[in-house]
């Protein structure tokens, strides 16, 4: 049995960041570093899919989805997809980030005893009484992460219009 929900129950449900200036063409790098520092998560929970790169003779272009999990305890993680746009180059360019985030919590029903109505009647009280707290608990974390991230870039973003880094 599954459960998902949205990290952010209602509005923004998916952060979404743009950006027009210089120093487009560090963006990548920079948001894969900080996928690896917010959500304390080694490279091999980060999946990159969808990626698409081309180079012409004055400006570059990427496009990218990441999927960062994070396992929480032995039932729960949180799903992050991030989509990332980015056309331009070291003087000028436009880039977007999405970021949703979604807490899964998932029980087995492999064994006999995992399908039998008593686990079941048992797993539910449980979830109910105890576990329902520690879900929200998550949720708000993923909530924090989520905007400690989206925070850590625009402070990025504030560094490459002023031509750092």
């Amino acid at each position: 049995m599954t459960l998902e929900d949205i990290c952010f129950y209602s509005e923004p449900g998916t952060v979404e960041l743009k950006y027009v200036g210089p120093g487009v063409d560090k963006l990548y790098e920079k948001c894969a570093e900080l996928l690896k520092t917010v959500w304390n998560v080694p490279h091999s929970q980060i999946q990159e899919v969808q990626t698409s790169w081309g180079k012409t003779k004055d400006s570059e272009k990427t496009q990218c989805t990441w999927w960062v999990f994070k396992d929480m305890d032995i039932f729960s993680y949180f799903m992050i997809r991030i989509n990332f746009k980015a056309e331009g180059n070291a003087e000028s360019g436009k880039s977007s980030l999405n970021i949703k985030g979604y807490l899964r919590t998932e029980y087995p029903q492999d064994t006999i005893w995992q399908r039998s109505i008593l686990y079941e009647m048992i797993r539910t009280f449980w979830h109910r009484v105890f576990y329902r707290r520690k879900r929200e608990e998550y949720a708000e974390e993923c909530r924090h992460s989520i905007i400690y991230f989206e925070k850590l870039v625009k402070e990025f973003f504030d560094v490459l219009k002023k031509g750092g880094e």
